[in-house]
């Protein structure tokens, strides 16, 4: 039987120590990996591509910190990249945020295999959920499956151009300088602002978006 090669990423290694070690309990023959930030995770994608190496499952914490330098700036932008570059991979999406407007975002964003809150999951339910992705099944938590039966009906996705604009907006950047960090006119950016704006149904400047943004779980 062919060993699963599993890849996981998250900022805290005493969380991504407990995954291994409830995998390995299981399973002996799982194959692992571990990144813990958004510029150790795009290396180790960038160095499974060039070298041929195929990970079975990837688990993705959507909360890391952020590589600047690839404009990589979450764990859902290391995902939209692992769907590029390993279209077959399976994901697993594990983060804290509790927000719907997040939550929905991601599930459009990504489409995750399995989708899982952190504070709804126990050890057996992680365990579950990689056995059905490794099986080709689909498994979302209690809270996603909730999330999932709401009123949230909006197809509305912030795309990374979005939230790049949120993070630039959020560090200081001035929105006549984005041009600088962002293939659009200015006049794009404008718009994009008001599109999200209208959206989340918020009114006032940039400082009102940005507190929006870090509430949902966007920033």
């Amino acid at each position: 039987m062919k060993a699963e090669r599993i890849l996981i990423i998250d900022d805290h290694a005493l969380i991504v120590e407990g995954y291994k070690n409830v995998l390995l309990r299981d399973n002996k023959q799982y194959n692992i990996d571990t990144a813990f930030s958004c510029e150790e995770g795009y290396r180790q994608l960038e160095f499974a591509k060039d070298e041929g190496i195929f990970y079975d499952i990837i688990c993705l914490d959507m909360n890391l910190p952020a590589y600047d330098e690839m404009n990589i700036f979450s764990g859902e932008d290391l995902g939209l990249l692992a769907r590029k570059w390993f279209p077959q991979t399976r994901l697993v999406v594990l983060t804290m945020y509790n927000d719907n407007y997040r939550l929905f975002n991601i599930m459009k964003s990504l489409e995750p295999e399995s989708f899982l809150l952190k504070r709804d999951i126990t050890p057996q339910e992680f365990a579950t959920a990689i056995q059905k992705c490794v099986r080709g099944d689909i498994y979302y938590s209690s809270t996603i499956n909730a999330m999932l039966r709401s009123t949230i009906s909006s197809d509305f996705v912030l795309d990374k151009t979005d939230r790049s604009i949120l993070y630039y907006l959020s560090k200081g950047i001035q929105t006549k300088e984005l041009t600088e960090y962002i293939p659009l006119s200015l006049a794009g950016i404008e718009k994009r602002k008001r599109v999200m704006k209208e959206i989340f149904d918020i009114k006032g400047g940039d400082l009102v978006l940005i507190d929006f943004a870090k509430k949902h779980g966007f920033l």
